[in-house]
């Protein structure tokens, strides 16, 4: 039973097109993020390691050595199950520094452009035995099941729909910060389909040829040769070989590196495929052995690695044939898709790039030109493959074509462990390691592969043949030698700077502490200008404007720490836009360090950023460390006080909350600032104290928004800071400014009181002159008999009358309280004189002459209280309505009574008083008014003379609601009651919070 070749060719592209549906409908997200974005995604597409060696290749290894085939799936199991200490590690610094590629990883490390371009070529010239190992698998498919003698065709068909995915698919964002994620879901696809295949391979092979496990049994009890032969060969040197080879692929093949790192950022997702990539890989192998045994039991005439596409044709199933080549083909299209993306990559990061810098290219847009590029050396690739294939004339089984790419391949081993393990492996010991066991992998298996020596001598036949059969004994050689050069250069060979400092970022386990430098740029607008040069002014802003974003910065930023930062970012993302080593060498040029400033303290505030992240994945000291770092920080950052620290540069290394209410100023804003640069005048405030050798600055006056602020300052030296330099310096500031305000109103109070106690005996003196003129008027007026002079003389006699007055009321005043006891007894009090005195007294002042007031309290209402006391109320009250009305303005005082309270109303037509202060208005030093004209005592004052007097004071403000203005204070106070009334009545006497108590119940 055979096949046309269109018809195959029909299956081949339906297959094909249905991979570029699944990858474009993911692109335009029409299959959910939920389902792209899972974890089995990546999983199943790490799958891709199962390529047509696996499907096909893996069948004949296991006729010719057994058991030892499972090396295969065993050695990048092992790989995953240590994924702990050998891919994370590797995932870290790939995520970290943006790289793409093992290439990318050594270019890094050892930076070094000849450690990336030698890792290239090595990549290019290894895996291309395995890229046409998997043309080879499609057009001998195809020639056994079609019976064509000629499938080139086809070759090239499926060549070019390949080329044509990897293009599209692979090539749609220039950077690889940006993941494929059609890319990633199609190859996805493809593993189901391989294991679908697998499966229902062995399940009909299984109940068709086997007739069951009982058949199986009988069988291989019948054949115990092939279970002998399968296991011999565990015995020999093959299977360690194999082990080790399979266990690095998972690092050190390009598509494996590609799947694994760079279309994954996820560490979650690296977890869970420690555990399920080695149970994809065993689901995937159970079928191999029972596909071999089925070829052998129906003497299949095809060799063992193509039993699959025989076992349909055996037992008349032609749909199981065409399922068996789509097995093979989506083996073989997974791997080449994703190798030629790796390796377009590696080649135009280490290879086109380093030799021909982008800024020699056209600058208008260099991502356009990077996506076409790089889809050009794709199509090179998949061309060069293809001449590989057709090259290799002789019949070549597919598993020596698979051994010599991974042993190849396995020369970059040593290199990767270096990276990671070995701080001291320097560039000159990697390439000449590298160098050694390739040459040496090159001409002992790779050349006798390529070239037929059967057409120069039967002897150089016969060595060329021994030497493969002896690949295992040649790879452990080249890797010996690769691994003894490494070690004794870079043993006797010194390292760079750089290249020790990016030693340490790779260490899976780094101690050192790196001395911190900021560049030449002054902010973020400077690295625009500075990247136009190489990349132009567009693709500039877009990488400056992607780092700022990256890292949550403003445009505006001109912080040291942070434009260090800004730095490192922008040369990650250009790592990943061109590769380590363009981007070293971009930002070394044109984004230089200032090499005139000195020491830079570390970056305190990106270190608490990154500890805050690992926080939850520490334990035992570290975590004990971190939760006694975390109360230190808590504790200066909630301090009451404001308090900042500066390092010995002057930069801020701390700004807590009390200092960001103080100043307004947000902690982000000025963490990593100079002191010189955070806003006025806080800046002259600190960097003036911080010059100064006095450790104690008090009452330092400041003018901040048009008011008069003081503050006490304080000031410590650290010796040993984190730095590990002196120079540091700790601030407190106190806000002194309502203490410093007290006291002037205490100070303002007492020369008031001063002034008092001189008018008092101003008045006491100025009575004497006073009645000496009322006596020379009395006299005047007996005297003359001049009707105008008697006239003149009883003005002279009112106006001392009125003098005298004035005089007894200021003396009257003045004595109010003295020598009066706290316990005395309340008496009395006529509400209406008391407020026409206090009135009198007010209309002397010159402000008060200009107001209305209008006494309409009832001359008959009485209280019990202390008229002296009282009357100061009545003259606060007064004198507060006076500073609150304008000129010609009436202040009106009434009176109203109940049964044992009377009621006093003073209202004022003034500015009235803002809800927002009433509540305020009876503490004591509460003022509204300007500084030097009031205290802030009068009303607390008069509260407390209320609740002395069992009374109650309240304010309405604004009594106009329409114009808003007016204030109203009223004033409940105990009505006096004659005793023999309060004697028939029981007596009650009023308490404050509006409680009566019956006076005998409580005598």
């Amino acid at each position: 039973m055979s096949f046309e070749l269109e018809e195959l060719l029909l299956v081949s592209v339906a297959y094909l097109l249905a991979l570029f549906f699944c990858a474009w409908a993911t692109e335009k997200g029409l299959i959910p993020r939920k389902i792209t974005r899972h974890p089995a995604v990546y999983v199943l597409s790490l799958g891709v390691y199962a390529s047509s060696w696996a499907y096909f290749g893996s069948l004949g290894f296991a006729n010719e050595h057994g058991y030892v085939f499972l090396a295969f799936y065993l050695g990048v199991s092992g790989a995953f199950l240590l994924s702990p200490v050998l891919l994370h590690p590797i995932l870290k610094i790939t995520r970290t520094y943006q790289l793409s590629s093992l290439a990318d990883l050594f270019a890094f490390r050892f930076r070094s452009p000849v450690a990336g371009t030698l890792a290239t070529v090595l990549m290019l010239t290894a895996t291309m035995p395995l890229l046409s190992l998997q043309i080879q698998a499609v057009s001998d498919s195809i020639h056994l099941i079609s019976k064509e003698y000629s499938p080139e065709r086809l070759a090239i068909v499926f060549c070019v729909m390949v080329a044509l995915f990897a293009a599209l698919f692979g090539t749609r964002n220039p950077s690889t910060r940006d993941r494929h994620r059609g890319l990633v879901m199609a190859i996805a696809v493809e593993s189901v389909v391989k294991l679908v295949v697998m499966a229902t391979l062995g399940l009909v092979i299984l109940f068709e040829v086997f007739h069951g496990l009982d058949g199986v049994e009988a069988w291989l009890a019948v054949h115990q040769d092939s279970l002998i032969e399968t296991q011999t060969p565990l015995e020999d040197g093959p299977w360690r070989s194999m082990l080790l080879m399979f266990f690095a692929s998972a690092i050190v093949m390009p598509h494996m590196f590609h799947m694994t790192f760079a279309e994954n950022r996820s560490q979650r997702s690296l977890h869970i495929a420690s555990w399920a990539l080695p149970l994809f890989l065993l689901i995937l192998s159970l079928p191999t052995l029972l596909i071999l045994w089925a070829g052998i039991k129906l003497d299949s005439p095809v060799a063992a690695d193509y039993f699959p596409l025989f076992i349909g044709q055996a037992l008349g199933m032609p749909w199981l044939t065409i399922v068996a080549y789509i097995g093979g083909l989506a083996a073989a299209s997974g791997l080449t898709i994703v190798t030629i993306l790796a390796l377009s990559s590696m080649i135009m990061n280490h290879i086109v790039l380093p030799y021909n810098p982008p800024h020699l290219q056209i600058e208008v847009n260099i991502y356009r030109w990077l996506i076409w590029f790089k889809r050009c050396i794709i199509v090179a690739l998949i061309v060069s493959s293809y001449g590989f294939y057709r090259m290799l004339e002789a019949e070549r089984a597919l598993y020596n074509l698979g051994v010599i790419a991974y042993v190849g391949a396995l020369q970059l081993l040593p290199g990767a462990l270096c990276v990671l393990y070995w701080p001291k492996a320097n560039h000159k010991g990697f390439i000449v390691g590298l160098i050694g066991g390739t040459t040496f992998w090159f001409f002992t298996m790779m050349l006798p592969q390529m070239v037929d020596f059967s057409l120069f001598s039967s002897t150089m036949n016969e060595v060329s043949t021994y030497l493969y059969q002896q690949w295992h004994l040649l790879g452990m050689t080249a890797l010996s030698v690769n691994a003894v050069l490494i070690y004794l250069v870079s043993k006797f060979t010194r390292m760079s700077p750089e290249e020790r400092s990016a030693a340490s970022a790779c260490q899976v386990e780094s101690n050192s502490r790196n001395e911190q430098k900021v560049p030449e740029a002054k902010s973020a607008h400077d690295f625009y200008e500075m990247l136009s040069k190489p990349l132009g002014g567009l693709v500039a802003h877009k990488e400056v404007s992607r780092a700022l974003s990256d890292l949550d910065m403003s445009e505006d930023e001109n912080r040291p720490h942070a434009l260090r930062r800004l730095r490192e970012r922008i040369e990650k993302n250009l790592s990943g836009l061109m590769g380590p080593t363009v981007a070293h060498d971009i930002v070394d040029t044109f984004l230089p360090w200032d090499e005139n400033k000195g020491y830079v303290t570390r970056d305190i505030h990106f270190m608490e950023s990154r500890l805050e992240a690992y926080h939850s994945q520490l334990s035992g000291l570290a975590g004990e460390l971190d939760d006694l770092r975390r109360y230190h920080r808590d504790t200066l950052n909630n301090l009451p006080m404001a308090l900042c620290s500066v390092d010995a540069t002057g930069e801020i290394m701390l700004w807590n909350q009390a200092m960001s209410r103080m100043t307004d100023i947000p902690a982000s804003d000025v963490l990593g600032s100079p002191l010189k640069r955070i806003p006025e005048p806080w800046n002259k405030i600190l960097s003036n104290f911080a010059r100064i050798d006095s450790h104690h600055l008090p009452k330092h006056g400041v003018e901040i928004n048009g008011q008069l602020r003081y503050f006490n300052l304080h000031k410590a030296n650290l010796e040993a800071p984190l730095s590990g330099v002196s120079g540091n310096k700790v601030m407190l500031l106190e806000d002194h400014t309502e203490n410093q305000m007290l006291e002037d109103q205490l100070f303002h109070s007492e020369r008031l009181a001063s002034i008092g106690q001189l008018a008092a005996g101003v008045a006491h003196e100025i009575g004497n002159p006073v009645t000496a003129i009322d006596c020379l008027a009395q006299e005047l007026k007996a005297l003359s008999e001049e009707d105008d002079a008697r006239e003149v003389a009883d003005q002279v006699l009112e106006q001392t009358k009125r003098v005298s007055r004035i005089l007894q009321m200021l003396m009257s005043y003045s004595h109010n309280g003295k020598n009066r006891s706290e316990t005395s007894t309340h008496e009395p009090v006529d509400l209406f004189a008391c407020i026409q005195e206090s009135i009198s007294l007010l209309q002397l002042g010159r402000k008060s002459s200009n107001i209305s007031f209008l006494n309409l309290s009832d001359p008959d209402h009485r209280v019990t209280g202390d008229p002296q006391k009282l009357q100061q109320v009545f003259i606060n009250l007064l004198n507060n309505a006076v500073d609150a009305s304008d000129e010609k303005s009436t202040i009106t005082i009434r009176t109203s009574a109940s049964v044992h309270t009377i009621k006093v109303e003073v209202e004022d037509q003034g500015h009235g008083i803002p809800a927002s202060i009433q509540e305020r208005l009876f503490e004591p030093f509460f003022t509204t008014k300007e500084t030097g004209k009031g205290t802030g005592l009068g009303l607390a004052l008069t509260w407390n003379i209320i609740e002395e007097h069992f009374g109650t004071i309240r304010v309405i403000s604004p009594t106009d609601k329409n114009l808003d203005k007016g204030t109203r204070f009223e004033i409940s106070l105990p009505r006096h009651e004659p005793q023999s009334i309060r004697q028939q009545q029981g007596y009650m006497t009023y308490r404050p919070h509006d409680s009566w108590e019956q006076e005998g119940e409580t005598a």
